[in-house]
């Protein structure tokens, strides 16, 4: 099998990971941070430690890093554990569910109101001008996915941050399909609150996420329960990280998830380079070939490629390439505004290819191969 669905989970982890979660399950089950026992003990040094290799990777402090049970719950609770009631967020047509779900939420049930930016361009950027239309006097916040999960627009998280600085903005990104492909200085970038999936560019297990938060941002807890900390009260710890992870940590998932984090930042410039020579290649020849309809703009080479054949529905495209023994996914990518943006969202959405590092350039003459054989068929 050919794996090009790398947006929706890494289908490669390696060694390193695998060895790391091995060694944690004969030696980290214990209950980190819960009782006083060298095993807890030990439990709690070892997720301690995977905060302080986020919080090094990204700019942000140890104390800061709250593990989540993915990029979802990370979302939601950067947006409803800082919602302002009567507020207004800025976000973009390219967000995902995550983010889109949540507003909605929070608009019926919050009294909380958003705008969704459109880029005027035919490149997907989101300018600072565009912001500027939507700002209202009660803004708070800005919201933007840092790579788009469908066409894999990057978005100049910089020139945002800057923006939402100055406008004394809140600035949310979601890094779900940035994080292990991209340097990210939540600092230097002026980023409140940094969303993590650890299943995806971070290579670590399914089931783990986190949100890095800024040294000056308040949260409350969306969800509680016991963090090991002021036992004796009946209300919700205000500290972090403990107030907001409420529950038993997943200790093998959160080692995983520093020991891909440590992986994908390794060389991780000489990485990227090489998969947006690939995604390049693959652009290139899919915009060559008549019957094909792409969707990725020109020059955005960040290993997510979307496209459909004429005549052809994207399942039917998927399904076929399945059966050939390529890997992609079709549909909607659970971003909906992002298909009204294209007008594929009544047509049965796209089919997306998504690169990982251990995809080559052979592989993807195999697949445009196997994309010819489709085209001839039809």
């Amino acid at each position: 099998m050919v794996y090009l669905d790398n947006s929706a989970s890494t289908y490669y982890k390696p060694l390193s990971v695998k060895w790391a979660v091995i060694k944690s399950l004969f030696t980290l089950t214990a209950n980190p941070g819960r009782s006083g026992h060298k095993a807890s003990l030990r439990c709690g040094e070892a997720v301690f430690d995977v905060r302080q290799t986020l919080a090094s990777t990204f700019n942000t402090s140890a104390d800061r890093v709250v593990f989540t049970s993915g990029c979802t719950e990370a979302l939601n609770l950067a947006l409803r554990g800082s919602a302002k009631k009567k507020g207004h967020i800025i976000t973009t047509c390219f967000e995902h569910n995550s983010v889109l779900r949540t507003l909605e939420y929070m608009r019926a049930r919050e009294d909380i109101d958003y705008t969704v930016v459109t880029p005027c361009s035919e490149n997907g950027i989101i300018t600072t001008a565009e912001l500027d239309k939507a700002k209202k006097s009660n803004t708070y916040m800005l919201v933007i996915n840092h790579i788009s999960n469908v066409i894999g627009v990057k978005q100049n998280i910089f020139a945002l941050g800057k923006w939402a600085k100055e406008n004394g903005i809140l600035f949310v990104v979601d890094g779900a399909q940035s994080a292990g492909h991209e340097s990210i200085d939540m600092k230097a970038n002026n980023i409140n609150m940094l969303a993590l999936a650890g299943h995806k560019g971070l290579y670590g297990l399914q089931g783990v996420g986190a949100l890095l938060i800024d040294d000056t941002t308040a949260l409350k807890a969306i969800k509680f329960g016991g963090t090991g900390t002021y036992s004796e009260s009946l209300i919700q710890p205000k500290d972090i990280p403990e107030g907001l992870e409420s529950g038993t940590l997943p200790t093998p998932a959160i080692i995983s998830l520093g020991a891909g984090c440590k992986y994908a930042y390794k060389n991780i410039d000489k990485h990227s380079f090489r998969e947006q020579i690939l995604t390049k290649f693959l652009l290139d020849e899919l915009n060559k070939r008549d019957k094909i309809i792409v969707y990725t703009p020109d020059n955005t080479y960040s290993g997510v490629v979307a496209f459909n054949i004429k005549d052809k529905t994207a399942s039917e495209v998927a399904d076929e390439l399945n059966e050939k023994g390529f890997a992609v996914r079709s549909g909607l990518q659970c971003a909906p505004l992002v298909h009204k943006y294209l007008g594929t969202l009544d047509t049965g959405g796209v089919v997306r290819a998504s690169l990982g590092r251990k995809n080559t350039k052979t592989q993807i003459i195999k697949f445009l191969n196997a994309i010819d054989e489709i085209i001839s068929n039809v």
